[in-house]
């Protein structure tokens, strides 16, 4: 028997039908490893059904099969509801058993919910889609199984997080809790579940209102394992005043020694004024900021700037502001002698990649002294993604003028028009662009006819870039070799726009890649650009993953 590498076999089974690769459970201990660990990976108390949450722990009892979870996500009011509940409500069980003595094949699954029914029919009637039964025989399901008592449910929740031992990856959201008064945003387990988890933790994203934050994270320990981290700090105008100015900087920096993604979201009317005591994270190399960057809010500008000068190894940068109370032309921060207080006088000199939304309206005046020094925060950028508007094609040429566009390797954007034009101002200020990303609202044959017209694009496209006779491509030298066109169209949604992306790779000879799969064939731009996983449970879904 020929033996191979362990990677090579991962290579190999890439080939493999979904119902072949169940099959390598019984080979041998690696794919079994391997096959158990995708099933049980992640690990979801999402659901306040007290049977389904009973379910998992009963699984959880198992420390072999909880060893495996790698990622846990928990919504602490659904596992509070789910403990409470006494009499849950009953599932129509002589439905399902009509249902499968007229057909022999499984229903549609029943929801408590109408809202949720109603919802399910209206896409399918809008999308014209009809669900066919499943036509795997089965027999009628059997009743649910006696509930625990509320403490039986609890002590084997408590034994289940014990188990815990290998969670890389833990996700609090707990922006909502619909518990009476005497006990709603009331959740006394985050201790027991940090102390289990927090040794071995790598990832944390935490979505919870600002005021809670405290109460959420003050058991969390050291966390000395910790690289990545995601914070969404909400806020709701009927919240109390809270003190997480000096909370949230506290958090922060006891995490500054392992640090390496920071990510800083908020949702609602806040003021900002904890920058000034962030200190250094060494190893800090990606940030992120979804916020209202503006003087209204980020009333600590100088402290914001300081904190982004601290890390001159960031090679990461996203910058997005979010509308709150007001619609803004300009952040507020120009000074009368045309400088920006934060980006001005700043650089990163190892940024690399640069994430911008366009929520704010910078083209209403010109020339806008944000864009100005935002596009030159690192000199040496080589990926760009704008997001939160579709640009014009003047508006385009705006900002990649604002940026160091030769440079760029990979681009990213939204477009009102797909046009010729819009391809060659592309080609001309990124030469050396490798990967391009756009998704558009249309494809027309010129900026001057906006009428919707795919085949236009494509032989008005062809016309100017290349001369047959003569044998002269225009783009002959253009690097570009990954391309993806993105369209929405009626009663289909969000999807690769496969005849644009040939009319393109047609006149660009460089170009042997659609969506990023290193390939041309249609059959993988049809769906969403992701990856097989080496082991795809199709319908099945992941049983600790509700």
């Amino acid at each position: 028997m020929v033996t191979l590498p362990v990677e090579l076999w991962f290579q190999v089974v890439e080939y493999l039908s979904p119902r072949d690769l169940l099959k390598l459970v019984a080979v041998n201990r690696v794919f079994f490893n391997m096959i158990m660990d995708e099933l049980y990976g992640q690990l979801s108390f999402i659901s306040a059904d007290p049977h389904v949450f009973s379910d998992k722990l009963n699984d959880l009892q198992n420390p072999d099969l909880a060893s495996r979870v790698r990622v846990l996500t928990i919504w602490p009011s659904a596992i509070r509801e789910a403990m409470r509940t006494l009499n849950p409500g009953p599932i129509d069980l002589e439905f399902i058993k009509r249902i499968h003595v007229s057909t022999g094949h499984h229903p549609r699954p029943p929801t408590r919910f109408p809202a949720i029914r109603k919802g399910r029919d209206y896409v399918d009637k809008l999308l014209d889609r009809e669900r066919p039964p499943s036509t795997v025989p089965c027999t009628p399901p059997p009743p649910p199984a006696a509930l625990p008592a509320p403490n039986e449910r609890l002590e084997m929740f408590q034994n289940a997080i014990r188990h815990l031992k290998q969670v890389e990856e833990y996700q609090i959201s707990w922006y909502l809790d619909t518990g009476v008064k005497s006990y709603a945003w009331k959740f006394p387990y985050f201790a027991e579940i940090w102390h289990s988890i927090g040794h071995n933790l790598r990832r944390l994203s935490v979505d919870v209102h600002i005021h809670r934050m405290n109460q959420v994270l003050e058991s969390s320990g050291s966390l000395n394992q910790l690289e990545h981290l995601h914070l969404t700090m909400r806020r709701e105008a009927r919240d109390m005043p809270s003190s997480n100015d000096t909370f949230i900087p506290y958090f922060l920096n006891k995490l500054a020694p392992t640090l390496q993604s920071l990510s800083l979201k908020a949702i609602g009317h806040q003021e900002f004024t904890f920058f000034q005591l962030l200190g250094q994270f060494p190893h800090l190399n990606k940030l992120s900021f979804e916020m209202p960057l503006d003087a209204y809010h980020l009333r600590d500008p100088v402290g914001f700037q300081q904190f982004l000068r601290n890390h001159p190894n960031v090679r990461s940068l996203r910058l997005r502001h979010v509308h709150c109370c007001r619609s803004l032309s300009d952040d507020g921060f120009a000074t009368h002698d045309g400088k920006h207080k934060i980006y001005s006088n700043l650089t990163l000199p190892t940024l690399q990649s640069l994430e911008f939304g366009l929520n704010m309206d910078i083209f209403s005046s010109k020339p806008n002294l944000m864009l100005s020094a935002v596009g030159q925060l690192g000199e040496y950028l080589t990926s760009l993604t704008l997001k939160d508007r579709s640009l014009t094609l003047e508006e385009a040429k705006t900002m990649l003028r604002a940026f160091p566009s030769r440079r760029l390797k990979t681009l990213s954007m939204f477009a009102r028009r797909l046009s010729p034009q819009l391809i060659d101002v592309l080609a001309q200020t990124c030469p050396s662009l490798n990967s391009l990303t756009l998704d558009v609202q249309s494809v027309v044959k010129s900026e001057e006819e906006p009428a919707h017209d795919e085949e236009g694009f494509a032989q008005a496209l062809f016309n100017y870039a290349v001369d047959l006779d003569n044998d002269r491509w225009r783009y002959r030298t253009w690097t570009l070799a990954d391309i993806s066109i993105l369209t929405w169209r009626f009663k289909v949604g969000h999807q690769y726009n496969m005849e644009c992306m040939k009319a393109i790779a047609y006149i660009v000879p460089n170009v042997r890649s659609f969506a990023g799969r290193g390939d041309m064939r249609e059959d993988h731009s049809r769906g969403n650009g992701m990856r097989r996983l080496l082991v795809d449970l199709e319908d099945r879904t992941r049983p600790l993953d509700t």
